[in-house]
């Protein structure tokens, strides 16, 4: 009934304004199928469309369209040697091509988690805990949203030595939220007790609110920075180790603002591992080591809370990939060399494709991108 009432707005936006003879609603349809640089230009054509485009109803179907959908690429950040910084590229459907689209760079290294529905939530080191060290970023539209210092404010004597970010979308009233856990130190005592901060970012309210993990009901030990984007469902995934050293993975509940601790089996023990998503489901790839080869593993954790075994290769001894990152949407794995090259493999057939990127400094991530009309200066888009 929602959907229908914003449909019918939007009709009415065509309607009053429209001279033209063709229906209203194959107007829309025709619009919804056009890329977001198109629309973007079309907003200019009248108040009428500047209206439609903007609108909240617009910007969601337009989002979902099957046309849009398909648009989706591979999208690296990762090191390059020639400029001695980080990158953007974006690649073609069969890979063989990319591009380093000016509006997709940094003038310097970041760190990036995301996109949720194209955006981006940048962290930004060299600023610290100044205004801009974290922003959200929609690359489509060029725009910035820096946030609001996280604070608090600790006793000079404290230096953060671990900063891990979650992002996502709290669906309930369509806030998106950042995630910020620090652990802090005591640079005047020998052997410091550790602080642990968990710092939660709303949209709705443009503010942080400060927690320490312990209020939360749990004790945060080791956080696993991963690779790729691990949000799905209203829950952002971390992989970690427990008080007895095993991998398990701590997810943050984003409208429930909760954390869960999910088990991961015994026998996932390789320290080549990380957590991706497989379709919608929570994974873990990992790579071991064999006297005969090397082999790569594919773990899916189903809706009932089943481990399954997705994917085993190998082992196999002419591979000389160093750490796995990833699946790609089509089942392709992204895959690490020991010459810090980055590669797709296709695990049915074997084929290699070579990204013509390196991952070093820490910062590469791996994503599905496809471009939006969602504004981080609303603060509803549905």
């Amino acid at each position: 009934m929602v959907v229908l009432k914003h449909k019918l707005s939007a009709m009415r936006v065509i309607d009053n304004h429209s001279r033209s003879n063709i229906p209203e609603d194959v107007i829309l349809d025709i619009l919804l199928r056009l890329p977001t640089k198109s629309l973007i230009r079309f907003k200019s054509v009248s108040k009428s469309w500047y209206t439609l485009i903007g609108s909240s109803y617009f910007i969601k179907q337009h989002f979902n369209h099957k046309n849009n959908q398909a648009r989706a690429r591979l999208l690296l950040y990762h090191y390059k040697s020639d400029i001695h910084k980080c990158v953007f590229s974006l690649y073609s459907d069969t890979f063989s091509r990319h591009e380093q689209p000016n509006h997709l760079q940094f003038p310097h290294t970041v760190s990036i988690i995301g996109p949720i529905n194209s955006i981006f939530c940048v962290f930004d080191e060299k600023i610290g805990d100044g205004p801009g060290c974290v922003t959200l970023w929609n690359p489509a539209i060029r725009e910035f949203r820096p946030l609001p210092p996280a604070g608090p404010n600790l006793s000079p004597n404290y230096y953060a030595y671990v900063n891990e970010f979650g992002f996502g979308l709290d669906s309930s009233n369509d806030d998106y939220k950042v995630v910020w856990i620090r652990k802090f130190r005591d640079s005047t005592i020998a052997d410091p007790p550790i602080l642990t901060l968990i710092s939660i970012y709303n949209l709705h309210t443009d503010s942080w609110r400060h927690f320490k993990d312990v209020d939360f009901g749990i004790v945060i030990r080791n956080i696993l920075e991963s690779k790729c984007n691990t949000y799905v469902n209203g829950v952002y995934y971390w992989l970690a180790d427990n008080v007895n050293r095993h991998y398990c993975i701590l997810g943050f509940d984003m409208k429930k603002e909760t954390f869960t601790g999910i088990d991961v089996p015994n026998w996932i023990t390789s320290l080549y591992t990380n957590l991706c998503l497989y379709y919608d489901d929570i994974s873990i790839i990992s790579m071991d080591v064999h006297e005969v080869g090397k082999s790569i593993d594919l773990w899916v954790r189903k809706e009932e809370g089943n481990w399954v075994k997705q994917l085993a290769i190998g082992p196999i001894s002419f591979w000389d990939f160093s750490w796995p990152f990833g699946v790609w949407e089509n089942g392709d794995l992204v895959m690490e060399t020991n010459s810090s090259d980055l590669i797709l493999l296709n695990p049915s057939t074997g084929q290699v494709w070579n990204l013509d990127a390196r991952s070093e400094c820490g910062h590469t991530r791996v994503c599905s991108y496809k471009e939006s009309l969602v504004s981080i200066r609303r603060r509803k888009w549905y």
